[in-house]
């Protein structure tokens, strides 16, 4: 009886999602805590006002219904309708967007202005592309958008480490792949430690450092036990991806499919208010206030490395590309440009007279994203 029901309650979402009388309840899947769920509803808000109640949604956060790990399986096969997750969980199933991560250092580091062009050309550049496209179609589910939630990582220790000779040997919980070769170019030990993990591998000494962003340091208390802080720029995180089962979007009227379309604008920026910018400035301002943290500039040997070891991995990407990628010199180029023509839009936006103190104007980039990457793709 177990087993019929999960088979039930798995298949129930594959054709048309779940009707509770004459509403379509759609049923959204995030491993995140629903803390970072306030993009995401406004979409639903947006989707079900529009719709009159023909369409409402159930979220399920914090992994209560698909792990990180289970995500793009549970979507495919109808166990939720839309869910998000990070393509690098699967290098095997999705070898387009795990290769694409390792561009995740291209856009400007500075605040906002970097992190507001991370995200507009990340979404930009996967909408627009066919082998993106055409992988999660071929898996059975429809891309809504793309979002670039780390801009890049940092380092947090208990010292603090500027120079080459400060990160000699330091051992750094580093997260793996292309991480570990960063950490090992700037002299530094890759260590495998969970996430889970950390807290107390710096709490007790068995790492020096980690690596760090305002996601993981405000989130998992880091800030407690590791003071030192350095804005030194590696890989970020440009593999966040939003897709809803494709049989129920294929089922959906025109109208509704243009409907949560619409929508979708909300969620991505909704996502980037708390992701890319709100927990910048908590970082900063409790970091500095409540935690005592230190935030340190690196030398410039420390960074050239850095960049010098990122600019060659970005130079093999396209003869260490996927087979099923027919081009792989237009996709980086492709990539490159699109970041590019985002800086020059971002350089010239007026983001408020208070936009580099947290106080920022969303309007004008709002309406550039809107038209320049979800009108553009609308169905």
């Amino acid at each position: 009886m177990a087993a019929a029901i999960l088979l039930l309650v798995s298949g129930c979402g594959a054709a048309v999602g779940k009707r509770s009388g004459e509403a379509l309840v759609l049923r959204y899947a995030d491993y995140t805590s629903a803390q970072s769920g306030e993009g995401f509803r406004a979409f639903a808000a947006e989707v079900t006002d529009r719709t009159a109640g023909r369409i409402t949604f159930d979220a399920y956060w914090g992994g209560s219904l698909l792990s990180g790990t289970d995500m793009a399986s549970g979507v495919r096969g109808g166990v939720a309708d839309l869910g998000m997750f990070t393509a690098t969980y699967y290098p095997s199933e999705f070898p387009v967007t795990d290769w694409l991560s390792r561009l995740g250092n291209s856009a400007d580091t500075d605040y906002p202005r970097g992190v507001m062009q991370a995200n507009a050309a990340q979404s930009d550049f996967a909408m627009s592309s066919e082998d993106v496209n055409r992988q999660f179609e071929n898996r059975g589910m429809k891309l809504l958008f793309s979002a670039h939630p780390i801009t890049n990582y940092d380092i947090l220790c208990k010292t603090p480490v500027t120079t080459l000779a400060d990160a000699a040997g330091k051992r750094v919980r580093s997260g793996g792949g292309m991480w570990d070769d960063e950490v090992r170019a700037l002299g530094m030990t890759p260590v495998g430690l969970s996430i889970g993990e950390t807290y107390e591998g710096l709490e007790r000494g068995v790492i020096d450092c980690a690596l760090a962003s305002p996601k993981t340091v405000t989130s998992y208390g880091f800030w407690e036990v590791a003071k030192h802080y350095t804005r030194l720029p590696l890989t970020g995180i440009n593999a966040q991806y939003v897709v809803m089962n494709q049989e129920v979007w294929d089922a959906l009227p025109v109208d509704d499919q243009r409907v949560i379309w619409d929508a979708a604008y909300l969620w991505f920026q909704g996502y980037l208010e708390y992701e890319g910018l709100g927990l910048e400035k908590v970082l900063v301002d409790a970091g500095i206030s409540k935690h005592g943290l230190n935030f340190h500039d690196p030398a410039d040997e420390l960074s050239t490395v850095l960049k010098d070891q990122q600019a060659a991995v970005r130079a093999e990407l396209p003869a260490v590309a996927p087979d099923r990628v027919e081009s792989p010199e237009t996709i980086v180029r492709d990539y490159a440009n699109t970041m590019r023509i985002w800086h020059d839009r971002l350089a010239a936006m007026d983001l408020g007279a208070a936009g580099d103190n947290g106080d920022i104007d969303l309007t004008e980039y709002a309406a550039e994203v809107r038209r320049e990457v979800f009108d553009r793709h609308r169905p």
